[in-house]
């Protein structure tokens, strides 16, 4: 009798999303055909996290529930209406979200000391855009740490380079993006934007970290310094090795408490959110890996 090894399939089926994503990324996308193809995967994936992340998800299946007790799958309906209703038990009274962002923010811990100082680059996504955009002022979000630390770095070096990385995902306000965003916000803060050079054309992570290296032009030798959510790092981090750039991660901002926030005292929006936030980290990390943008599944120091 043949015997199947999971583990096997499994890599089995890794390689060989991996090795048709490559071989796509030869033959049906050279230059010319490469921006039609990015643009098509950005707005696919916009489209598809709409409907699997899982606030929306249990939403989704809860509403299906409740429309089959008015057909002959009343049984059915209840089934997956009590089934809902004990996901969302668990992660209100659970930190479920803040287990699954735990080993995400520890992958990568603040450097002791970082010696010489080339450049800096912080990526956007601290902001509540639209929000910013409509009052042509910034408005934080849960990521401002990332700004703060940006802001310190730049006045512990004062020569070195400084890139601010974010355009609009969809387009905002009188055609304001990120980077317009971050100029009223370190203005505000006595930084002195001329030092600042802004990339206001990307979209997600994989485009911050293509039109970053272009504006940024890295030399080889040359020490840059990543500033992004602690979370977010490790996918940050494995675009840039993968684009040739050697980045020295410094993490800021973390969300996950798991061993000192108490199981018992419900706080569901915070930890829905919080859910929200570990799943979207590691499905992007799986869909770089297998779109052939990562050399890693869970990159690391």
């Amino acid at each position: 009798m043949c015997k199947v090894n999971i583990r096997d399939v499994i890599a089995t089926t890794l390689r060989y999303t991996r090795n048709n994503a490559s071989v796509a990324g030869r033959t049906l996308n050279p230059p010319q055909h490469r921006e039609k193809n990015d643009r098509m995967t950005f707005y696919l994936s916009k489209i598809l996290w709409v409907i699997v992340q899982p606030s929306n998800l249990l939403l989704l299946i809860a509403c299906f529930g409740g429309v089959l007790l008015f057909t002959r799958k009343v049984q059915l309906g209840k089934i997956i209406l009590a089934a809902t209703l004990g996901i969302f038990v668990l992660l209100a009274f659970a930190p479920v979200g803040n287990w699954l962002l735990f080993p995400l923010e520890q992958r990568f811990t603040v450097p002791e000391k970082l010696g010489r100082v080339d450049g800096i680059i912080v990526l956007s996504g601290a902001f509540h855009a639209k929000n910013s955009a409509y009052r042509s002022a910034p408005v934080l979000n849960q990521y401002a740490s990332r700004f703060t630390k940006f802001i310190e770095l730049a006045r512990q070096y004062p020569k070195a380079a400084l890139l601010f990385s974010g355009g609009a995902v969809f387009p905002l306000h009188n055609g304001v993006t990120e980077a317009d965003i971050g100029r009223w916000f370190f203005a505000a803060q006595g930084l002195d934007t001329s030092r600042i050079r802004f990339e206001d054309k990307s979209r997600n992570t994989h485009e911050n970290i293509i039109f970053s290296k272009q504006l940024a032009q890295p030399q080889p030798g040359e020490h840059w310094v990543l500033i992004t959510s602690a979370a977010h790092m490790p996918r940050s981090v494995g675009l840039f090795r993968k684009n040739g750039w050697d980045v020295i991660p410094y993490p800021a901002g973390y969300a996950a408490m798991p061993f000192l926030e108490p199981i018992a005292s419900p706080d569901f929006a915070g930890r829905l959110e919080r859910f929200d936030d570990a799943v979207k980290e590691w499905t992007g990390l799986a869909a770089y890996y297998l779109l052939g943008r990562t050399s890693e599944l869970f990159p690391g120091p």
